[in-house]
């Protein structure tokens, strides 16, 4: 899976660190601020009722007695109820709503990668962002936990929007750094996880390392949780810059360290094989039980994940 490391780096080399994040209080505010109104904008036209369809809850929990009228479902009667009151009446239940949302942010080196505009990492943070707010809007417990190679940060899910907007900040104040464990933070969600909820896992899914296998760990989350896999990608790593078709680039690479000579008049058959590196990758989630989507830093992605959303609400 290197290869999906080195075709980015041939594209255009990443944005210097110091550029994609923020660096003082005054620059974390502001991205805070619009993360939330690009957020609040989101839930008022349609996001808001896609989530609460696609991520239903527990279950039915009963909520009173009612006569009955005529088109109600007769096995809602409820017959003890009735004999006693010698008149029927139904049982009523209303969805047992709220829910736990734990959501994996990968902040390792390869997601600071910008050919231009906002980086990987920035795009990852404004989509748990938004996510979040709106599981706080649905009154569910949100959580985070970023990470490399291993968990760097963990807060504990708890309700409402100015816990989230925390959230964002202290996602925000993280340095991408790091090789990519995916299977570590895996385990992680599975172990603090101990009732059923939602775990959404955000990253580049660009694996650095042979012996990081993530799929049973992922198989294991699905069954017992319900997984949403976001995979982030920048615009310019499937098509090559103009002047560097003919060029012969020198780089390193962000989490490997290792260089590279690349020649570009082959850029085509390497943009085929990232494309198909990534149609591979959707497959590789999708068999370990999980819905899968990706997502380009240029793309309307908030249309993307309400389609996503709606596919989901179709097969419950």
């Amino acid at each position: 899976m290197s290869r999906l490391n080195r075709i980015r780096e041939w594209i255009a080399p990443p944005v210097p660190q110091a550029a994609s994040t923020p660096t003082t209080l005054d620059d974390v505010r502001r991205q805070v601020r619009q993360i939330e109104v690009r957020a609040r904008r989101a839930l008022r036209e349609a996001l808001a009722g896609e989530y609460r369809t696609a991520f239903r809850g527990r279950g039915l929990e009963f909520a009173e007695l009612q006569p009955y009228n005529a088109g109600d479902d007769v096995r809602s009667i409820d017959w003890k109820a009735t004999a006693r009151l010698r008149s029927p009446v139904v049982r009523r239940y209303v969805e047992e709503r709220e829910q736990t949302v734990m959501i994996l942010v990968d902040v390792s080196a390869s997601m600071s990668y910008a050919a231009s505009g906002p980086s990987v990492r920035d795009r990852a943070v404004e989509i748990a962002g938004v996510l979040g707010l709106a599981a706080a809007t649905a009154n569910d417990l949100v959580g985070v936990a970023a990470f490399a190679n291993d968990v760097i940060l963990a807060i504990q899910p708890a309700k409402g929007s100015s816990h989230v907007l925390r959230i964002l900040r202290d996602l925000l104040t993280l340095q991408a750094s790091g090789r990519t464990d995916l299977a570590r933070a895996l385990r992680y969600a599975g172990r603090v996880m101990r009732r059923r909820g939602v775990i959404i896992v955000i990253s580049d899914f660009v694996a650095t390392h042979p012996d990081h296998v993530w799929e049973p760990a992922l198989a294991q989350l699905s069954r017992r949780h319900d997984v949403v896999a976001i995979g982030v990608h920048d615009a310019r790593e499937a098509t090559l810059a103009t002047a560097a078709q003919n060029a012969i680039v020198h780089w390193g690479g962000a989490e490997r360290g290792d260089m590279l000579l690349a020649d570009h008049d082959i850029s085509r058959a390497q943009q085929l094989a990232l494309e198909s590196d990534r149609s591979h990758m959707l497959t590789r989630l999708r068999q370990c039980g999980c819905d899968a989507v990706m997502i380009s830093t240029s793309d309307d992605w908030i249309a993307t994940l309400v389609r996503l959303f709606r596919q989901r609400r179709s097969r419950q």
